[in-house]
C-alpha cells in the first residue's frame, strides 16, 4: 500500500486498479527503472523473445536487466503466444540469473505471472526465500496473477516475512487468491497497526464477502481518516477510495448510500466522484 507498481503492469481491468492500489512498496523498484532508461535506449523492437532470452543467458550485466524489461513488455503485448512451452524456457533462464543483476530475476517472476502457466508456481514460491526484498515482493504478485490454491500454504508463511512490505504484499496476494484458509489471517491483519496492512486485508475479504471488513472500508473512502495516515500521497489516497468504495458499496448496500452520495458530490477528485457515482447507480 506503499508502492506504485511497475510501469509494465496491466492497468486496464478493475482487477488492476486494485493491484495498483495494494503494492506501493515497490516505488523504489520504479526509481530503479527510471535510473536504467538514463543509461541508454531501450532494445530494438526488432528483438524477438527468443533474443531477450538469449541476451539474458549469455549478455553483459546491463544488457541482461534491459532484455528482461523488454521481455516483460513483449509479454504483455500478448507476443508469448507464438512460443509454446515458454513458461519453461524463462524459467531455465530464472535459475540460471541467481548471480546476477537482482532486477532481472524480478522482471522474470513478473514474466512468468503474466504466463499464467501454473507450472512457474513452485519457481515463485522458492523465490519467496530470495534475500533480496523486491524479488519477494514479485514473486507475491506473481503469484497472485497464476490465482494457483496450492501456493496459499507459502503465501501465509510470507505474511510473517521480516519485511513489512513483503508482508502487506501477500496480504494482498491472500486476498487475491481468495482461498478459505487464508480469512482467519486476513481478519486478524484487520487490526495490524500497519495501514497499509489493514487496508489490503479489507480488500481481500470482502472478494469474500466478509462483512467484518466493513469498518476498515469505512475508513478508506474517508478522506479525513486517509489524511491521517501521514506516509500517503494524495493520488495513494485517491487509489485507495477508488479501490474501497465499490467494495464498501457490496457488504453494506444501501445503507452505504449517504456516504456514496457525499462523495459524489463532493470529493475533490473527479475519479473518486465519477467511482461513488457508478456505485450508487448499481445500488439504486
Amino acid at each position: 500500500m506503499t508502492t506504485n507498481p511497475p510501469p509494465d503492469l496491466p492497468k486496464e481491468s478493475p482487477r488492476t486498479i486494485l493491484f495498483q492500489f495494494v503494492i506501493f512498496p515497490l516505488g523504489v523498484v520504479l526509481i530503479g527503472v527510471a535510473v536504467f532508461l538514463l543509461f541508454g535506449k531501450l532494445a530494438s523492437n526488432e528483438q524477438s523473445i527468443p533474443d531477450y532470452l538469449n541476451d539474458i543467458r549469455g549478455g553483459s550485466s546491463h544488457r541482461k536487466f534491459q532484455a528482461a524489461y523488454e521481455l516483460s513488455k513483449s509479454i504483455k503485448r500478448g507476443e508469448a503466444k507464438r512460443y509454446p512451452n515458454l513458461v519453461e524456457q524463462v524459467i531455465d533462464v530464472y535459475r540460471s540469473s541467481k548471480g546476477d543483476d537482482p532486477r532481472v530475476r524480478q522482471y522474470l517472476t513478473l514474466v512468468l505471472g503474466k504466463l499464467g502457466d501454473r507450472r512457474a508456481v513452485p519457481v515463485l514460491i522458492d523465490a519467496l526465500h530470495d534475500p533480496v526484498v523486491e524479488t519477494r515482493i514479485y514473486s507475491l504478485i506473481a503469484l497472485a496473477e497464476l490465482q494457483d490454491r496450492s501456493a496459499v500454504p507459502a503465501v501465509i508463511a510470507a505474511t510473517s516475512d521480516d519485511d513489512k512490505d513483503v508482508r502487506k504484499t501477500a496480504i494482498y496476494a491472500l486476498g487475491d487468491l481468495n482461498d478459505p484458509r487464508g480469512v482467519p489471517l486476513l481478519q486478524q491483519a484487520l487490526n495490524d497497526p500497519v495501514a497499509d496492512i489493514r487496508y489490503n486485508a479489507a480488500l481481500g475479504l470482502a472478494r469474500a464477502g466478509d462483512h467484518q471488513a466493513e469498518p476498515v472500508l469505512r475508513t478508506m473512502i474517508d478522506r479525513s481518516s486517509l489524511n491521517r495516515v501521514s506516509e500517503m500521497r494524495p493520488d495513494q489516497k485517491e487509489e485507495a477510495m477508488v479501490a474501497a468504495i465499490p467494495a464498501y458499496a457490496r457488504l453494506a448496500g444501501k445503507t452505504a448510500i449517504p456516504e456514496l452520495q457525499a462523495l459524489a458530490n463532493n470529493d475533490e477528485s473527479m475519479r473518486v466522484r465519477a467511482t461513488a457515482k457508478d456505485a450508487l447507480t448499481k445500488l439504486q
